[in-house]
């Protein structure tokens, strides 16, 4: 047991590590005898764990304090220990584990994670907050996509514990595993590394993602954002899987699924059907106009003043929004729809009185007016506190009341545009890194050094004086997202 623990409590060393080079030999030395300890010493591990667990610390020695829990979990979860402290040695590691460290180990990391990401070894409340908690100490930046992220959504979403995986959904994705004209890093430990240059398949910590498999992420996402009514998150998601490059011009089941979804929340957070995105190919976008020909006309219909035809468009494809799934997001359209001829009416209005406002809309829901003019009022009141609409209800001497739209423009206190700027410079600083990466990446890409050889030998009053302009149109659509793997 001595001689575990002091292997165990080799690193990190008593004496800071100077530098990264220093801090790599050190990290790769005590993985190498720990790898080592695991495969010939595996029993002792699991009969001293009691013991190593309480001079170890998961934050301090954190890959020390992965290497006795992995003894414990695998193959199998060991017998002869009791459950409920492999379990609670679990929770405790992945809560608090050095993501730096762990950078050394991530096979090791990467079952652990999977098995958490299961949902067959902890409560699913517990194993969506640990997982989305030990994904972030990896990479706190949330910008890379891993396996372990599919696992996350999958998990969150069946057992309905979304809340407790938006801290990783709402990170915005900019890398995945695979990609090219990656550098390798030289020390996994440099901090100022960007997240694509450690997490991979050759350090252990992700596995390749299939073309599907992103597409499914998205998806979900959306599909999670929708179960909170975040309308204009869930669009952001689902119009990813839009306009995710195909290869030959193809168009999957998953994008013609996010496409119909994509039209419903557009229609739910800014009140009109918008365009798809111009990245987004032409056979893609004749796929999506011929598949979800139901949605586009019920989104048409939905711009107008016509009611009844938007009652109709709704009733006669009932079939179709549920074979989709989309019976419930289609009831939140049909509901809204007097909302937004509310806001349309502010395109003309300044001030309009509540009686005219009840005779110029009509509900969906009924294809009348409503009974009254407090039920009028009741709907713009809740308009207002949902932050849908910004306005204030007053009365008349005669007892008539209006509604006053507001400006959407509003004056923001010293402190509130203070916070404001901090915000800005925040999200600066996290984009630093990004750039960094992505300007790497560019310059080392085949495709573009042959496009600037090829503008250099340009007539130079031609008009191309930006070596970048066009680019992007000799780069074919399968390449945008080099590496993943496509079935």
């Amino acid at each position: 047991m001595d001689q575990c623990a002091s292997t165990l409590l080799a690193f990190p060393p008593q004496l800071n590590l100077a530098d990264n080079e220093a801090y790599h030999r050190a990290a790769v030395l005590h993985t190498q005898r720990l790898f080592r300890m695991l495969k010939e010493r595996a029993r002792d591990l699991v009969a001293y764990s009691n013991e190593l667990f309480t001079v170890i610390d998961p934050a301090v020695n954190s890959l020390s304090y992965l290497t006795v829990l992995n003894a414990l979990m695998f193959p199998s979860l060991a017998s002869n220990v009791p459950l409920e402290f492999i379990l609670e040695k679990l929770v405790i590691f992945m809560m608090s584990f050095d993501g730096r460290q762990c950078r050394y180990a991530g096979d090791l990391l990467k079952d652990v994670m999977d098995a958490v990401g299961s949902g067959r070894i902890l409560p699913p409340s517990v194993a969506v907050e640990t997982l989305a908690t030990a994904i972030l100490r990896l990479d706190p930046s949330g910008s890379m996509l891993t396996s372990s992220h599919l696992l996350l959504v999958k998990l969150a979403y069946e057992a309905d514990t979304i809340q407790l995986a938006l801290p990783v959904i709402d990170k915005d994705v900019v890398f995945y595993p695979g990609m090219t004209n990656h550098e390798t890093a030289q020390y996994l430990c440099d901090l100022e590394l960007s997240p694509s240059l450690y997490i991979s398949r050759s350090t252990g910590l992700t596995t390749k993602l299939k073309s599907s498999q992103v597409l499914e992420y998205d998806l979900l996402c959306g599909m999670m954002y929708c179960a909170r009514r975040e309308w204009g998150k869930a669009r952001a998601a689902f119009e990813r899987a839009v306009s995710f490059p195909t290869k030959e011009m193809g168009c999957s089941k998953i994008m013609v699924d996010a496409f119909k979804k994509w039209i419903l929340v557009s229609l739910l957070s800014e009140g009109k059907y918008c365009n798809t995105p111009p990245y987004a190919s032409a056979a893609t976008n004749k796929t999506f106009g011929v598949l979800g020909k139901p949605y586009v006309a019920l989104a048409t219909a939905f711009a107008t003043d016509d009611v009844h035809q938007l009652k109709l468009e709704a009733d006669k494809n009932a079939q179709v929004w549920s074979e989709d799934g989309n019976v419930g997001l289609v009831e939140e359209v049909i509901s809204s729809y007097q909302q937004w001829r509310v806001l349309s009416l502010q395109d003309i209005y300044t001030k309009i009185s509540i009686p005219e406002i009840r005779q110029q809309t009509k509900s969906a829901e009924t294809g009348a007016l409503l009974n009254k003019d407090e039920d009028v009022e009741a709907l713009i009141q809740n308009m207002i506190i949902e932050g849908m609409l910004k306005g204030v209800i007053e009365k008349n001497d005669d007892g008539t009341k209006f509604l006053i739209f507001l400006s959407p423009t509003t004056h923001l206190s010293e402190q509130e545009f203070a916070a404001e700027t901090q915000r800005a410079a925040a999200k600066l600083k996290e984009l630093k890194s990004i750039f960094v990466a992505t300007n790497q990446r560019l310059g080392t890409s085949k495709e573009y050094i042959k496009w600037v050889v090829k503008e250099s030998k340009r007539d130079k009053s031609s008009d191309a004086q930006d070596p970048t302009l066009g680019f992007e149109a000799q780069i074919d659509d399968e390449d945008l997202m080099g590496g993943l793997v496509r079935i």
